[in-house]
């Protein structure tokens, strides 16, 4: 019988290479030899151009942070002989995580949890590739409602922007640098507030912005803003491809393969859903392309229950994959979170994701897609 101790190191590489990311730590730990191979410069390029063409995405679900792989083949067959498929291959389950941002390969974890002695939060920033964690101390407590970003300098440096409201109204901002290890104060005056969730994009946060409104004052126009971490400042307002308020309009911001941004929008009052993404993304520039335009009136049994939290797509099969919650079905028992895939013809398909266990805990309980997934090699602090 051959022993894996048998075969050349070639051989063994293209073997273990095959192995899922997640399971990587428990190779590592196999043996020295299968140690040192794993960290090997050879191997890690192969494994990372191997994860890049799979469709793997970063899913928040049930306050865990999962590694989901996401099989679209099939998915224009109008006879069903493939079926779509969204399952779980790994996930980060030692904390309860209530927010999560992706950047290169490396995942800022929010954490908030509820204790006798009160509230907890606390900020984590984990390599899945390399099993690594580093939890960051805070210079002042953080708090739920804390927004983030997280991207890196010219220098690829990393950083973590932290934006946090004090005394009512006033914003402030501070900034984490890995090489230091410690936060710093930034001075920055605006008078625009910053919407929604970030999105990281080439080693920039993106957020969706409004000018404060005054309750005499009528609706003024939302914006794309981009932090940058090399100057430490935001850019000047980049216009979105059509008017909206943040306040009323269901509008969601995502990455297509960390190349560019995609923007879901669907206006209050109209059964009218649009999808645009981005031909040109930098800090002071952008251009858009329509990529999907779907009357949601027309598509039976397809309703946003609540706000669609996520979404990502698939350039290449034309599709988009919006994560939502659904009510009663005859053959469902109570709310259920689901996967709804729709392309250039309208509703495809829908992929259940379970029951939704933390509804009283919303929005929280809606899953939340927040990347596609690329393997990271390093993640040191010095």
């Amino acid at each position: 019988m051959t022993m894996m101790s048998d075969l050349s190191k070639g051989l063994v590489e293209e073997i273990l290479s095959r192995v899922p990311i997640t399971s990587l730590r428990a190779v590592r730990s196999t043996c020295k030899q299968w140690n040192c191979l794993t960290n090997d410069p050879s191997f890690t390029k192969k494994q990372c151009d191997k994860a890049a063409k799979d469709l793997l995405v970063i899913m928040l679900n049930d306050f865990k942070v999962c590694l989901m792989s996401v099989n679209l083949h099939g998915i224009q067959n109008r006879k069903d002989v493939v079926d779509p498929s969204i399952k779980r291959i790994g996930e980060l389950n030692q904390v309860k995580i209530s927010n999560v941002f992706y950047c290169d390969g490396l995942l800022l974890c929010h954490s908030h949890t509820k204790e006798k002695e009160g509230n907890t939060t606390r900020l984590v920033v984990w390599n899945p590739y390399l099993g690594q964690t580093s939890w960051i101390e805070p210079r002042i407590p953080y708090r739920r409602s804390d927004m983030f970003g997280i991207g890196f300098d010219k220098n690829n440096n990393y950083k973590i922007l932290r934006v946090f409201f004090e005394f009512g109204y006033n914003v402030e901002y501070e900034i984490y640098d890995f090489k230091s290890n410690s936060w710093r104060v930034l001075t920055i005056s605006s008078t625009i507030v910053l919407y929604k969730r970030g999105v990281s994009l080439k080693g920039n946060t993106y957020f969706f912005a409004q000018e404060r409104i005054k309750v005499e004052e009528v609706d003024k126009e939302c914006v794309l803003l981009c932090f940058d971490f090399t100057r430490e400042r935001f850019g000047p307002a980049l216009h979105l491809p059509f008017h909206c308020d943040v306040r009323y309009d269901d509008i969601v911001l995502s990455s297509v393969r960390e190349e560019k941004l995609a923007v879901l929008f669907q206006r209050l009052d109209t059964e009218k859903m649009e999808i645009w993404i981005t031909t040109k993304i930098e800090p002071n520039a952008v251009s858009w392309n329509k990529f999907l335009a779907v009357n949601t009136k027309t598509i039976t049994g397809f309703e946003f229950e609540v706000e669609p939290r996520s979404f990502f797509v698939d350039e290449e099969k034309k599709v988009a994959v919006i994560c939502d919650i659904h009510r009663f079905k005859p053959t469902k028992t109570g709310l259920y979170k689901t996967a709804c895939i729709i392309g250039e013809d309208g509703y495809l398909k829908e992929v259940d994701l379970g029951e939704a266990v933390n509804v009283e805990e919303s929005p929280y309980s809606c899953p939340l897609v927040c990347s596609y997934y690329v393997p990271r090699l390093f993640f040191e602090q010095e």
